[in-house]
């Protein structure tokens, strides 16, 4: 055992600490507790049952008291006949020195009742100087060796019902303990037979137990097999994800760095002329920028499958809109986007996804469809959906190829060049992730209109999930 072990407290690796069962350790509470009660009230009892003894022995006194004290000379003589065997004693002292005793006699004493060893007998003395004369001083005893015989009897009796009723206690203990982990051990054993590959959503089965802490502990245990189960889920999503990003890159790269290294080897290998040698240069450049393109494409799309619904947050769709409008008509000097958006326009998503979607939106209204004008709306509808659409002026978009548009790496029949074929994947994506969908219709503008339906999330959805949370 080194010293880190010994300071913390915790067993040594290879050594397994013995463990009680509930049971047992509710059995051993109740024989403790038992234990600390019957000792403190069996030492109440038999402080008591002296008490009482003596209290007894004393009243016997005080009557024997009322016929000594009227003669306790003469009594002394009396005593000495009818109790040979020193069943009393009776001393009684004058003023003058004179004393007068049974075979026993008794020191003196203050007045009041005392208790005395007298030649290795234990008596109970009354001294007293109740109707006597001036100096006398009475002193009546009895022997308590039968009391205190009574009283070791008595204490028997206590010390044997003590032990009755811990040993009662912790049978008690053992038998109601066992109903009263009942549930506990049902939960076990229900963890037990559910397995390492058990279904998380299968619900323990302890409801009805009228056991409080074990419902309680049966949905904490649920909760963290959800969490695990949704753990492992995203896990395995984002393993899925890796490989299907490493596949694609794979197999969509190949093509532009093939053609690449066929330019590098041609520029390294053959004499060319200026203007060969910059058509050469302008290819690699093109082929640089769409591996990069793809690249950036890709990584947003495996960013995408990675999201959950823990990471949308309060979105201003409006502003949005708005910042993506301003945007692409810097980057696109030819294109005039005009917004129509609701004034207050705010609800739960992925502000950088949504983003993303809208930039995609434009950029092919401008690069593909050849558009000068462009109109960015967002509005919320009754029907509990906020649309977005950006309609244009531009060459549209042929009827059959609406659909496998959004799909990766699928281009229209009238794109530009250059394209990595992932933008509208990527918009078909962040409606997925939102809960919607995207599509194309005829645009008013005589170009064509992608529109993203996402249902409504309000603002006060945030707060109460932040309550609960």
């Amino acid at each position: 055992m080194t010293w880190r072990t010994r300071l913390s407290g915790r067993p040594a690796p290879g050594r397994r600490r013995y463990s009680y069962t509930l049971r047992v350790r509710v059995a051993a509470a109740a024989a403790l507790g038992a234990t600390i009660i019957v000792t403190i009230l069996s030492w109440i009892t038999i402080y008591a049952i002296g008490r009482s003894n003596m209290a007894q022995a004393d009243q016997q006194l005080s009557m024997v008291s009322r016929l000594v004290l009227i003669q306790p000379v003469f009594a002394v003589t009396v005593v000495d006949i009818l109790a040979p065997h020193k069943e009393m004693a009776v001393t009684v002292r004058n003023a003058d020195g004179s004393l007068a005793s049974t075979g026993v006699q008794l020191p003196p004493l203050p007045v009041g009742n005392a208790t005395v060893n007298v030649d290795g007998n234990t008596y109970r003395v009354l001294t007293t100087t109740e109707a006597q004369p001036a100096g006398r001083v009475v002193s009546l005893g009895i022997p308590t060796n039968q009391t205190e015989k009574t009283i070791h009897e008595q204490r028997r009796w206590v010390y044997l019902a003590a032990v009755l009723a811990v040993t009662a206690s912790a049978g008690l203990g053992w038998l109601l303990g066992g109903r009263a982990v009942r549930p506990i051990v049902k939960l076990t054993r229900a963890l037990d037979e559910r397995g390492p590959d058990g279904d998380p959503g299968t619900p323990l089965a302890v409801a009805g137990s009228g056991v409080k802490e074990a419902d309680k502990l049966a949905e904490a245990v649920n909760t963290l097999l959800e969490r695990v189960d949704r753990a492992q889920g995203e896990t395995a999503a984002a393993l899925e994800t890796a490989r299907d990003f490493a596949a694609v890159s794979a197999h969509e790269l190949r093509t532009p760095l093939t053609a690449m290294r066929t330019d590098l080897e041609v520029l390294s290998t053959l004499d060319l002329s200026e203007e060969q040698r910059r058509e050469i240069l302008s290819d690699l450049q093109r082929g640089q920028n769409r591996v990069e393109t793809t690249l950036a494409a890709l990584e947003r799309l495996a960013a995408g499958d990675l999201t959950n619904a823990r990471d949308h947050v309060l979105t201003d769709v409006a502003e949005l809109c708005d910042a993506a409008a301003h945007d692409a008509m810097r980057h696109f000097p030819q294109l005039k986007v005009h917004i129509d958006t609701d004034a207050e326009l705010v609800t739960r998503g992925l502000p950088t996804g949504l983003r993303l979607a809208v930039d995609n939106a434009l950029k092919n209204s401008a690069r593909h469809g050849g558009a000068t004008e462009a109109v960015v709306s967002a509005h919320r509808y009754p029907n509990g959906f906020i649309v977005i659409a950006v309609d244009d002026n531009g060459r549209g978009l042929p009827v059959e190829e609406r659909e496998a548009v959004f799909e990766r790496f699928v281009r229209g029949s009238q794109a530009a060049k250059g394209g990595s074929g992932l933008g509208l994947a990527l918009v078909a994506q962040q409606a997925q992730l939102h809960g919607g969908r995207a599509y194309f219709e005829d645009s008013g503008l005589g170009g064509a209109r992608l529109v993203l339906e996402l249902p409504d999330r309000p603002v006060f959805t945030e707060l109460s999930d932040q309550l609960q949370r």
